[in-house]
């Protein structure tokens, strides 16, 4: 197989192991260009059937979410509010990509947009709908209908078997100078245990050179956050243009950063050392909304 981004045959495998079930799986880096995937990459049918039926089993446990995994996303969800709040992006038509539960999309609809959602899961898309009586619809990126001023796709990317695919699609989903905002890992981040970074789930592990330049036949880049994950906030372009791989600099540089990593950045500059403690705090947080339903999670505590 070639690189989706770049087209070179010239790899060379950094990991060999699922971090989550330890069994084979090959990770491979793009010499040429930095992008990291897994290889070989399943297929469409084999990844829709994967991700409608039993991704959310396999991660989270459930069918529908519990009420610390709703108190979790709606915190994320107003930081991600936050962040196009601060761009400027106040308003307009949005649908959000990957819409889980319907957290984000029930919280965009508070603050100011006419939101929508799709989700594969059926589970979660219908739990959206009634706990919230939100429009979020089953189905995947190429089921969605109309034209949007916003699209939001949060750790979605990582999963699709081509985002170059992804992107221009959603380009084409998008009105004239529509904005995208997506999020995925980050694997140049520092607060990633080296023992938990690759997953059967994640086709692709993205960089900020690497991100951008999937988009870049499409988009513009207007603002970047490497804060833990990696969010970046995408405008349309007026027509597409040639695609702008990342220089032979940028690859090298990744890929150090890949062979850098180990515990003691992990524990120190990652701060991993903290993180139980966090995790008791968390759990002492989540225990008091346990006996709450979705939306009264949301609305006491998230809502304007």
């Amino acid at each position: 197989m070639n690189c989706i981004l770049c087209q070179s045959d010239d790899f060379e495998t950094v990991s060999e192991q699922d971090s989550k079930s330890s069994e084979c799986l090959t990770i491979s880096l793009c010499n040429n260009c930095g992008l990291i995937f897994q290889n070989p990459i399943p297929t469409e049918e084999e990844l829709s059937n994967y991700y409608s039926q039993n991704y959310r089993v396999d991660y989270k446990k459930v069918y529908t979410p519990k009420a610390k995994h709703i108190y979790r996303a709606a915190q994320t969800a107003l930081q991600r509010i936050e962040f196009l709040h601060q761009a400027g992006v106040t308003k307009g038509t949005l649908c959000d990509v990957g819409a889980g539960g319907g957290e984000f999309t029930y919280l965009a609809g508070k603050y100011g947009f006419i939101a929508q959602g799709i989700e594969p899961n059926i589970g979660y898309s219908e739990y959206a709908k009634k706990e919230y009586q939100c429009e979020v619809s089953t189905g995947e990126i190429n089921d969605i209908k109309g034209k949007f001023d916003i699209i939001t796709i949060f750790h979605v990317l990582e999963h699709l078997p081509s985002p170059i695919k992804a992107f221009e699609t959603l380009y084409k989903l998008l009105q004239t100078d529509g904005i995208l905002l997506v999020e995925v890992p980050w694997i140049e981040t520092n607060d990633a245990s080296p023992h938990n970074i690759y997953f059967k789930a994640h086709i692709f592990y993205f960089a900020v050179a690497t991100l951008t330049a999937c988009a870049s036949e499409y988009f513009d880049v207007t603002k970047v956050d490497t804060h833990s994950n990696l969010k970046i906030l995408f405008k349309a372009k007026a027509n597409p243009t040639e695609r702008m791989l990342p220089s032979q600099s940028s690859a090298d540089t990744i890929k150090k950063r890949i062979s850098d990593k180990g515990w003691f950045e992990y524990l120190i500059n990652g701060k991993g050392l903290i993180k139980p403690l966090q995790k008791i705090r968390n759990a002492l947080i989540e225990g008091k909304v346990k006996n709450l339903k979705g939306k009264e999670i949301i609305d006491k505590l998230f809502c304007v």
